[in-house]
């Protein structure tokens, strides 16, 4: 058994994310695969278009064998935190040969050379970043000038491309936790992560969510008039299925025909308006929400027409479109300040949050089971009655998040078929095994 991993958030599941397992597998000889996932919320600062359940499927159809959650508290941060809570998350089976991810550049060596230098952060690096910020350069431009110096590049472009700064904190936190998974690359496959072109059979995930958005109320009214057969067997309703796997439109249609609908940050436009007007004495105390950010939200919170604008009105020089997304977020779903600062210091997670799984998937359970301490969590009902949920803190604060992010996620993503709910909360009621 050569099990192999990948972290993600399949937002959703397109070919460039197939190519990527396709390509691991044949390079790597991989016989089994789990995929570390954000949840309910993803890194950007949005919910998912789809929940996790769905997205889970859509990844276990196309070869990974077992999904896990990376935890809320991680899933919406920056690069550092997010690369944190993923690999932990993966560390924590203890029987992982390798992990894979997509980057733009070809030369992972360049990476690892340059997670070394940010980990390990010589006198020499320390000095001329100070000199960098002394001359009032913003820090992440300050710290790319300092590496190229450093390392000698001739061009460090590659340090400020999206799956790049993933893969270099992917190393980082590999290297902080002194972990011994194999890291690997995959070339990106035709388009850029924020491409909105499409190459043959590719496009990026953020193109697909654009047309997903734009299509959003066409594919909504056709689904009402039409029966639960002509739903799922219609074939061309979205339009640009050839970017994504027939397993991944086969969910999409499914979700269709239950009146279950792509959600985006503007559907939680409301609910964030009452939680800032209601927190307003308050709003320093949520992560990331620094530096007097707080005046700006509450000026703008009232005026504004919609998330976007919001958004726009608070993005500056000091504060990118990221930064205030994943801000506003923080807020809505409640994160402070002191809950991160103890969560950021974790060198380990002892429990794990299963999705789904496969018959491989059982193989690789088993093989958790004998290698890891953590707790493997399938029914969170049982999770909450063990002694382990009882006894540690730190894990029942973070699974707790878990559970109420998701609720809160829940309360959009069904909006229109709220007798879904009626079974019960989703993480509790929803089986994620599949054959």
């Amino acid at each position: 058994m050569k099990i192999g991993s990948i972290v993600a958030e399949y937002n959703p599941f397109h070919n460039g994310h197939r190519y990527q397992i396709e390509e691991y597998k044949r390079h790597k000889d991989i016989s089994h695969l789990v995929v570390a996932m954000s949840g309910n919320f993803v890194q950007r600062g949005a919910p998912a278009i789809f929940d996790k359940f769905s997205r889970a499927e859509m990844a276990i159809s196309a070869g990974a064998d077992l999904v896990i959650e990376i935890p809320a508290y991680f899933a919406t941060q920056t690069a550092e935190l997010y690369a944190r809570g993923a690999i932990l998350s993966l560390d924590a089976l203890g029987c992982l040969d390798s992990i894979c991810f997509g980057t733009e550049e070809e030369n992972i060596e360049k990476l690892k050379e340059t997670a070394r230098l940010l980990v390990y952060r010589n006198e020499e690096y320390e000095k001329i970043l100070s000199k960098y910020l002394a001359e009032k350069l913003p820090f992440p431009i300050a710290r790319q000038s300092a590496i190229e110096k450093i390392l000698e590049l001739d061009n460090s472009e590659f340090l400020s491309m999206s799956n790049n700064i993933l893969a270099i904190e992917y190393l980082k936190e590999l290297l902080r936790i002194d972990s011994n998974i194999e890291a690997v690359s995959i070339l990106r496959k035709a388009v850029d992560h924020n491409s909105i072109e499409a190459k043959g059979n590719f496009k990026s995930a953020t193109s697909i969510r654009k047309s997903l958005y734009n299509v959003k109320e066409t594919i909504s009214k056709r689904y009402r008039e039409m029966d639960t057969i002509e739903k799922i067997e219609e074939e061309k309703i979205l339009g640009f299925e050839k970017y994504l796997p027939s397993t991944s439109v086969e969910v999409i249609k499914k979700n269709f025909s239950k009146d279950i609908y792509p959600i985006y940050a503007e559907n939680f436009f409301d609910e964030l308006c009452y939680s800032i007007l209601r927190e307003e004495e308050n709003l320093e105390q949520y992560f990331e929400v620094n530096e007097g950010i707080e005046n700006s939200i509450r000026k703008n919170i009232t005026t504004s027409y919609n998330f976007e604008e919001l958004v726009e009105e608070l993005t500056s020089a000091r504060y990118s479109s990221s930064r205030i997304r994943r801000t506003l977020f923080n807020i809505l779903l409640g994160i402070y300040k002191d809950d991160m600062k103890e969560i950021r210091r974790l060198k380990a997670l002892s429990y794990i949050r299963v999705l789904a799984f496969n018959k491989k998937g059982t193989e690789i359970l088993k093989e958790i089971k004998n290698k890891s301490n953590a707790l493997i969590i399938k029914s969170p009902a049982k999770a909450k009655k063990s002694d382990e949920y009882r006894n540690d803190a730190i894990l029942k604060k973070m699974f707790d998040f878990d559970i109420k992010s998701s609720n809160i996620y829940y309360q959009k993503y069904y909006s229109q078929n709220r007798s879904i709910l009626k079974k019960g909360e989703p993480d509790f009621v929803t089986l994620g095994y599949m054959l």
